[in-house]
Formats: structure tokens, C-alpha cells, sequence
């Protein structure tokens, strides 16, 4: 009788890769720090592709003892934790003081001689880099062109990182995604509970940091202006922010009866209150890419945004929502006024919204992306190793 024959476990034969992610971390919200939660969430995927994820979360310089702390405590922790574990560090940056530290952090990885990643989330980076002196334009482009790979949330923030040094056969565009939004979406899939809930009292949602750059004044404006044209449109403010300015400015232009700020939302009551609007209204002045729009756009939600960054990308004008020039209320006015005045068009470009979401921003077409650009970076490394 033959022996039986042992047979080895199957393995894949992809080497695994090792990304180390570099962002905010210590409990800060919004931005960046949304976008490492949304890479967290999706761990398992990536494992799926032999690609293992992990996290340096670093500091502001706001604070005195928090720059202390970012030189005697992070900076020693990533160059002898963390480094010595990734194969490939990838930098999420911002403009001031995250540009900085990425910089500093970067600079390590390299005299480490590890690959990396220039990430950019911020869209109004151009902006910093043309007003910073010639040595900080310097760093910049000598971090874009000297990274092994570039990233920008939206087409548009790829543009200007082309203009401040990118290399175009290694820059890439990878949108941001929505987990929770999208797994609530598959949940709620009764689209008739969503629109009960817009018309029997609709209203404009607005998420995010409640800041001049997010176009607080100019939504406000232009309920005042509606107001003036004997039209009652309200608006929920959900975020965090110099709540009580906005208030008094509400009260200012007589609206305030209209206006309402709930605070920063999570999970499901944040998601119940984008599929209780008639419409998702973001009018930034400037915006890499939106996160709460893609949130609003998966809860069936149509969208009305500037034509800047990401919004760019995001939005269908006239199919899945509407576009509008920046700093301009009347043609914000003209827009919410009209889904305010036509439900069934507001759920006709809701459903747009959903399917525009569905098919380039699901987590697993963002993962797939990323890990792409992970694959490709890792093979440069081994070809450059195989020529040394």
C-alpha cells in the first residue's frame, strides 16, 4: 500500500505588502481622519488582496506641549515602531501645519529608504503653496516628485498637484467612500420610507464643519432670499462650529424661525437625517473632494454643490443633483427652490444620486483602487531591486 501523500497548506503566492498610513488621529473628526476610519473599516478587504493595513495617528502643532509631544514622543515612535514594519508609508496631508509634519515624517521613511505615498485631501492646498515662501515651495515639490506614487481625492486636486511638481505617470485619483452610508443604503432599500419622510416635512440638510469656506452665508443668504419671495425653505445645520455666529446672522436676515442647528451627528442619526431632506445643499468655497456629500448621495438624497474639487466629480449637474458657482446665493436660491417646489423631481435625481454612488464610489471600487496603487509601487521596488 502507497504511503498517502502529505500535501502543503495552498498559499497565495502575492507577497504580502505592508502599508502604514500617516494621518490625524487622537479624536479629532472630519477630513482626514474620516477617510483613515473609512480605510480602517475595510481592513478585511485588503487582507483579502495581501495587503495589510496599519496606523500612525500624529499631532497638531496648535498647542505648545502638543509640538513637545509631536518631536520627543511621535517622532521617535515612527522612526523605531512604526517605520521598521511598513513596506510602503502613505501620507495624508493638509495644508499648515499637517503639510509640516508630513514632511518631517516623510523625510524619515525615505532615509529609511521605504516607498511612499503623497496623499492630498485639502482643496485649498494651491493656495497654500502659492502664498508660502520659495522654501516651502521647494518642500513641495521635492515631496510630490521625489514620492514613489501621488494621490488626490478629485480630478481637479490631481490638476493642481500636476502644476506644484506630481508626476503625471504616477499620480492617481482615488475618491473618498462612505461605509456606513452605504451599508445603511442596502438596508433602507424601501425608497418609499425615505420619501414619506421629505415630503411630509422637507427641508435642506447641511453636514460638516460649520465654517466660512463651507458657504454658511451664502445658504443663508439665499433662505433670505426666498424668504423675501414669500417662499418658507428650511435648512438643518448639522456639524460643529461657531454655532452662535451663525445664529445671530440667521436672526439678522429674519430667517431664524427657519433655521435649525442640530450638532455634530453620528451613525444612524446622522444618516436618518440626510434621508429625511428633500436635498443635500454644500456650497463651499473651495472642496477637495466631500464626504458628506457622497454620505447624502447614498441615503437618496439629491445634492446641490459649487464647481469646485470634488463636486466636480461627484455630481451630475441637472441629473443627480445641481451645480452653482461659488459665492453666489441667487443661483443657490434658483436651485433649492426648485426641489423644494418639485418633489417628484427631487426623488427622480435622489435616485440618480444613489446610482452615481453605487457605481464609483463603493467601498469595494475605492479598495480596489487603492490597492492597485499599492501593487504598482511595490513592483517598482522589486524592479529596483532585481537591477541592483
Amino acid at each position: 500500500m502507497n504511503a498517502p501523500m502529505h500535501v502543503a497548506p495552498v498559499r497565495s503566492a502575492r507577497r504580502p505588502i505592508r502599508v502604514l498610513h500617516v494621518g490625524p488621529g487622537r479624536g479629532q473628526r472630519g477630513g482626514i481622519a474620516s477617510v483613515l476610519a473609512e480605510l480602517g473599516s475595510q481592513r478585511a478587504r485588503f487582507a483579502n488582496a495581501a495587503v495589510g493595513l496599519s496606523f500612525f495617528e500624529t499631532r497638531g502643532f496648535k498647542r505648545f506641549a502638543a509640538l513637545a509631544a509631536f518631536v520627543f514622543v511621535d517622532l521617535p515612535s515612527f522612526t523605531f515602531g512604526a517605520l521598521p514594519h511598513a513596506d510602503i508609508v502613505h501620507f495624508h496631508v493638509s495644508v499648515h501645519g499637517s503639510f509640516y509634519r508630513k514632511l518631517m515624517l516623510w523625510t524619515l521613511a525615505k532615509l529609511r529608504g521605504k516607498k511612499t505615498i503623497f496623499h492630498l485631501h485639502a482643496g485649498n492646498f494651491l493656495p497654500f503653496a502659492m502664498q508660502s515662501g520659495p522654501i516651502t515651495r521647494k518642500a513641495i515639490a521635492w515631496f510630490l516628485r521625489n514620492a514613489n506614487a501621488s494621490v488626490a481625492v478629485s480630478s481637479p486636486i490631481a490638476d493642481e498637484m500636476r502644476r506644484l511638481g506630481a508626476a503625471r505617470r504616477t499620480l492617481r485619483v482615488i475618491g473618498n467612500s462612505a461605509h456606513d452610508a452605504e451599508t445603511a443604503a442596502h438596508e433602507h432599500m424601501a425608497r418609499r420610507e425615505m420619501q414619506d419622510a421629505a415630503l411630509s416635512q422637507p427641508y435642506i440638510a447641511f453636514a460638516g464643519r460649520l465654517t466660512e469656506q463651507k458657504g454658511i452665508d451664502d445658504l443663508l443668504t439665499a433662505i433670505a432670499l426666498l424668504a423675501g419671495d414669500g417662499y418658507y425653505v428650511p435648512v438643518c445645520f448639522a456639524g460643529g462650529g461657531d454655532i452662535a455666529r451663525w445664529e445671530r446672522l440667521a436672526r439678522d436676515y429674519r430667517i431664524d424661525d427657519r433655521v435649525r442647528f442640530v450638532g455634530w451627528l453620528e451613525g444612524d442619526e446622522k444618516l436618518a437625517f440626510y434621508r429625511g431632506a428633500r436635498a443635500f445643499c454644500m456650497p463651499s468655497h473651495y472642496e477637495a473632494f466631500g464626504i458628506a456629500t457622497l454620505e447624502a448621495m447614498f441615503s437618496s438624497v439629491p445634492v446641490i454643490g459649487t464647481r469646485v474639487g470634488g463636486f466636480l466629480d461627484l455630481i451630475e449637474d441637472g441629473v443627480s443633483g445641481f451645480l452653482v458657482e461659488p459665492s453666489d446665493p441667487h443661483a443657490l436660491a434658483l436651485c433649492l427652490r426648485l426641489l423644494m417646489g418639485d418633489a417628484d423631481k427631487a426623488v427622480s435625481m435622489g435616485r440618480a444620486a444613489f446610482a452615481r454612488a453605487q457605481q464609483h464610489y463603493s467601498c469595494a471600487a475605492v479598495v480596489e483602487r487603492y490597492i492597485d496603487c499599492y501593487r504598482t509601487v511595490s513592483a517598482i521596488s522589486r524592479t529596483e531591486r532585481d537591477k541592483s
